[in-house]
């Protein structure tokens, strides 16, 4: 269930995390306009959609312990 449940967390947070991506790379200065490898920022591009994703399917995975009642 919980691997279900992170998966699921990871899919539903894949295209916020990709746009804020685009909208970091744009933010730092990436070129909008005739874009070349030289231009490619690795942090807005990799680094925060990875950190996203990766942060939800983490709290997807968490155990949630017992409920006392």
């Amino acid at each position: 269930m919980q691997l279900m449940r992170g998966l699921v967390f990871a899919l539903v947070s894949f295209l916020p995390a990709f746009m804020l991506g685009a909208f970091a790379y744009i933010v730092l200065g990436g070129e909008t306009q005739n874009v070349t490898n030289e231009d490619f920022l690795v942090g807005p591009c990799y680094l925060i959609p990875g950190l996203i994703v990766g942060g939800s399917l983490f709290l997807g995975l968490r155990d949630e312990g017992e409920i006392k009642q």
